[in-house]
């Protein structure tokens, strides 16, 4: 086993969000696959958090300002003097290393110095791809040219002049279907659950887990638990951020509330570190909750805003478990996303989801066939409509959830995403392990060996 290949995965979580919950489901098919892993934290501390925020929001074609070149160069600065050597140190035992996202891409030059093969992974894309800040794909450019692989999550999301070359991979992110966020729970684990979750309470589930973060912590903020056990809800879990549109689904579900006068709305979330989130997130939590202060009485109390306490990792797993089994409709409002993880885990546990018809969101979800899809809503257009149909269509909402699942398993599982990197990290030739370090492929050059075909959109 000591002769296994060797994968290295830097991130700047390892803890909480979509990119620590891709890795973290790849982990072990990479291990039946014979690799050893590695994960390591790289922090984006203080003043790299805005050029974090620059290059991620430029990348989905989200700018609000002309690039600040300058200002995300410092931001960088900081990044690398804070988090290089010990990255370094780390990829040197490393056969290949997997840098995710374009903050950590930065570190690309200095590991490649030490690391046989160097892979970068994009998380972050749009299918509008003329949207997309040219000038931050210029400013990652001398990092992109030493890496040997390049990894997007649809072929639709990859950059104008990308397409053609060697080293870009489609590897489409997946779910691990025997994590704790969506494996089948026991009946009794559920009730137990769900008696103390539905009224925003706590409760401790590490007999179950046998993992000490086996708690869930929950805070409502005074705004409250469902008004009974059985009451039903729509449900939005994201992270407080601006793509993801949680302010538009409060103000359209007001909307939704003349027409339903039972169901509820619950937006739940992470907790909120002011020093390592993006300080977008505090705000955009505060705004949502100056804006449910703002509705009618009878509306308010149905409206709950929750956030999860911090380091509960596998109780905040078995709580958004069971909240996506117990939810009417699942949604998810974002206005740009390259793939919606949240989406995956919601349609694996058969749930009925309305999604916002952008990007990768419209990639997992066929609109009336294992889903709905409705445009990105600010609190105007078909949104209450296409979620009061998702509510009362009975018969197209078992067709939904049957076809939701049935999708995930195809498509979205991370055996899919793991053997597509394996196949490229091996090549034609075997593993990487003990390979002089090649050189940038260069563009239009055949690809070291076939990877299995990108799954169907």
């Amino acid at each position: 086993m000591n002769d296994a290949p060797r994968v290295l995965h830097v991130s700047t979580s390892t803890k909480l969000g979509g990119v620590s919950e891709v890795v973290r489901s790849e982990l072990p098919y990479l291990a039946e696959l014979g690799w050893r892993t590695r994960w390591v934290l790289a922090h984006a501390l203080d003043a790299a958090h805005d050029a974090a925020f620059v290059l991620h929001n430029g990348l989905y074609g989200a700018r609000s300002e002309d690039f600040p070149e300058e200002r995300v160069r410092r931001g960088v600065g900081h990044f690398l003097a804070a988090n290089e050597a010990a990255v370094v140190a780390a990829a040197r035992d490393a056969d290949v290393v997997v840098l995710h996202d374009p903050l950590v891409l930065t570190l690309a030059t200095a590991v490649r110095a030490v690391a046989p093969r160097v892979a970068w992974r994009c998380h972050i894309g749009s299918e509008d791809l003329g949207a997309i800040d040219r000038s931050a794909v210029e400013f990652l450019r001398p990092r992109l040219d030493v890496v040997d692989h390049l990894f997007f999550s649809d072929a639709r999301q990859i950059w104008p002049g990308w397409r053609d070359d060697s080293r870009t991979v489609v590897v489409p992110p997946g779910i691990d279907p025997r994590s704790w966020k969506n494996r089948d729970l026991p009946d009794d684990v559920v009730d137990e659950v769900w008696s103390r979750l539905h009224a925003a309470r706590g409760c401790s589930v590490a007999r179950v887990t046998g993992e000490e973060d086996g708690r869930i912590l929950v805070d409502d903020f005074g705004t409250g638990g469902l008004r009974h056990r059985d009451a039903p809800f729509v449900l939005q879990v994201s992270r407080w951020d601006p793509l993801k549109g949680q302010l538009g689904v409060l103000r359209s579900f007001a909307r939704l509330a003349d027409d339903d006068r039972e169901t509820e709305l619950v937006l739940v979330g992470p907790h909120i570190d002011d020093r390592r989130n993006y300080p977008a997130n505090r705000a955009i939590w505060q705004g949502l909750m100056d804006a449910r202060a703002e509705l009618r009485p009878g509306t308010r109390e149905r409206v709950h805003i929750w956030r999860f306490g911090p380091d509960q990792r596998t109780g905040e797993d078995l709580a958004l478990n069971v909240l996506r089994g117990r939810a009417r409709t699942v949604v998810q409002n974002s206005s740009r996303e390259s793939f919606g993880l949240t989406v995956s885990e919601a349609m694996w546990k058969g749930a009925v989801v309305v999604g916002a018809d952008t990007d990768g969101i419209r990639a997992q979800i066929r609109h009336d066939v294992n889903g709905l899809l409705t445009p990105y809503t600010e609190g105007d257009g078909p949104w209450p409509r296409t979620v009061l149909r998702s509510l009362t269509d009975e018969e197209g909402r078992a067709r939904w959830g049957a076809a939701a699942r049935a999708a995930v398993e195809e498509r979205h599982l991370s055996r899919l995403g793991v053997l597509r990197q394996v196949a490229a990290f091996e090549g034609a030739t075997g593993p990487a392990r003990g390979r002089a370090r090649p050189g940038p492929p260069a563009a239009g050059a055949a690809p070291d060996a076939p990877v299995p075909p990108a799954p169907p959109s």
